[in-house]
């Protein structure tokens, strides 16, 4: 392996998706993956199964980060920031973080009071997370369509690797490329961020429009205008709008709200058969990010007095108990006038 190229990776976080990015990684270089108990060895041989490298697994923080220069961190937005935080003094700016969370990080604001203000310098992206809690400076982002269940099976599949610095492009799509595997690199780390994070609430939607048995049509409307409410959010909080039409946001989008492989959909699917939140979460063990975001979102919304109304139907479906097929009368219902007069690109944008 050429010498500026790594030759082991460190995932931090030892999920469905990092063990996806592990089997991924093995193509090209040794993997490290720290996670706090150890990894069953019957997963590791599933992962090292027809891979060129080996795949490890390791508790100790220290030895883990002197082995790892380019790291990987995979873990919940609820928990990101302790976990950044729990490696800090063990990670130097010599090291380059690429990490593959969607979800955001809100700080010095409290969700569950009575009145919540949230505006957007209380929203923290996984990169600034760990900026803030690190002296690592070259960060990244993987954000795309990646079903877990469809990369383990080898089936094809796309990402895009999002860094204000192109030598972290370049790196993480030498080490995560593979025939399978196909990487695109983008400079908007913010709106790759934003966009992997805020499309899990509409897949929440077209998960319970499944549910309820609407239909094809209703599931691409509530996509469409789902996309429209997240250009609305990601501009208020400064991404390039162009970014939610690539594969990060539009691509990303409709893969996560069109299958039953992705949890947040599935989450919806639940919801419109009938299932309570409680019961959801009593039943399931799956992390459902866009759960958390909706309710972030519906306070910035209500603060910076966006035109939201998925996100603030989700979040009264969720945390208000509105019911359900109340809430989707009320959005066939809502006084939509334009289509996509929404869109406001920057200057910079073009299509062709």
């Amino acid at each position: 392996m050429a010498a500026m190229y790594p030759e082991v990776v460190g995932i931090i976080g030892a999920g469905n998706f990092g063990q996806t990015v592990a089997s991924l990684l093995a193509f090209n270089v040794d993997v490290l993956i720290w996670s706090r108990t150890a990894i069953e060895k019957q997963v590791l041989q599933r992962l090292q199964s027809d891979r060129k490298h080996r795949i490890q697994n390791t508790q100790d923080r220290i030895s883990f980060c002197k082995q790892c220069k380019l790291i990987i961190p995979v873990v919940p937005s609820s928990n990101f920031r302790e976990v950044i935080r729990d490696f800090s003094e063990h990670l130097h700016p010599y090291h380059i973080l690429i990490h593959g969370t969607k979800g955001l990080d809100l700080v010095k604001v409290d969700l569950d009071r009575t009145y919540t203000k949230v505006s957007p310098r209380h929203v923290r992206t996984m990169s600034q997370v760990i900026r803030e809690e690190s002296r690592v400076v070259r960060v990244g982002a993987i954000s795309g369509p990646n079903l877990s269940v469809e990369i383990l099976a080898g089936m094809p599949a796309a990402t895009v690797i999002a860094s204000d610095y192109d030598e972290v492009v370049t790196l993480g799509h030498h080490v995560l490329s593979s025939p399978q595997f196909k990487i695109y690199g983008a400079h908007d780390l913010l709106g790759t961020e934003l966009a992997g994070a805020l499309k899990n609430m509409i897949a929440i939607g077209t998960g319970i429009s499944a549910g309820l048995r609407l239909g094809k049509n209703i599931e691409a409307l509530l996509i469409t205008r789902g996309l429209r409410e997240m250009l609305i959010i990601g501009q208020a909080l400064g991404a390039d709008p162009g970014t939610f039409f690539g594969t990060a946001g539009l691509g990303d989008l409709i893969a996560t709200s069109t299958s039953t492989d992705s949890r947040n959909f599935r989450f919806g699917l639940r919801l419109g058969e009938g299932a309570s939140v409680e019961e959801i979460e009593a039943t399931s063990t799956d992390l459902v990010e866009g759960v958390r975001t909706i309710k972030l979102m519906y306070h910035l919304a209500e603060s910076l007095q966006l035109d939201v109304p998925i996100v603030e139907v989700l979040f009264g479906m969720i945390y208000r108990k509105l019911p359900i097929h109340k809430a989707m009368e009320y959005l066939l219902d809502y006084p939509y006038s334009m289509d996509v007069d929404y869109i406001k690109l920057s200057p910079s944008v073009r299509f062709l």
